[in-house]
This record gives structure tokens, sequence and C-alpha cells, in this order.
């Protein structure tokens, strides 16, 4: 994490996010929910300084992950986990998607 992502270029900022993600996904599937939460807070800071698409992208994305911590006992990645996190980097201007979980 950044101390002041505002200073970024918004290019490294979204690389930043993209890592983030990564991370945040296989903290979801070790079920370390308290590794994953500074970075969902980073996502959410970061994207304070980009575009309003990219804001909402983070919100929802941060959304299915504490859903997923908070309702399933396994911290399973789901497909509504996969969905959240490939429009977010859609979003973050990367193509592809993270597979199959």
């Amino acid at each position: 994490m950044y101390k002041n992502p505002g200073l970024d270029l918004p290019i490294r900022s979204k690389l930043n996010m993209l890592d983030d993600i990564v991370q945040i996904i296989f903290y979801l599937h070790a079920g370390e929910r308290i590794l994953a939460d500074p970075l969902i807070d980073d996502l959410k800071v970061r994207s304070t300084f980009l575009e309003e698409p990219i804001q909402q992208a983070v919100l929802i994305f941060a959304e299915q992950v504490h859903f997923q911590y908070d309702y399933d006992p396994w911290h399973k990645v789901t497909s509504e986990v996969q969905k959240a996190a490939d429009k977010l980097i859609e979003e973050l201007g990367f193509t592809g998607n993270l597979g199959t979980y």
C-alpha cells in the first residue's frame, strides 16, 4: 500500500489496484479477512482519484468479497466474486479475466 495514492500516476495506481485484487482473491480463498480488509480499503481510497465507473466497480467487488466472508463459512470464491473482479479489472483498463475458480 502506498502512503498517498493521490500523488500516484493513474496507471501506477491501477497496477497497484490490480495487485490488490489478486491478493484479495487469494486471501478470500484462504479465509484471511484480516489480511484482505486493508487491501479493500486501499482499493477504495485509490478509486476516489479515478473515474466513477471504477469507483462503482470497487464498491461492488468489495461488497461481494465481504458477503462471502460473512455468509459462506468456506470463503469460497464464487462466480459472483469472479464477475465483480473481472468487471473491476475491465474498468481499470485491463483485458481478460481471472479464469475459473
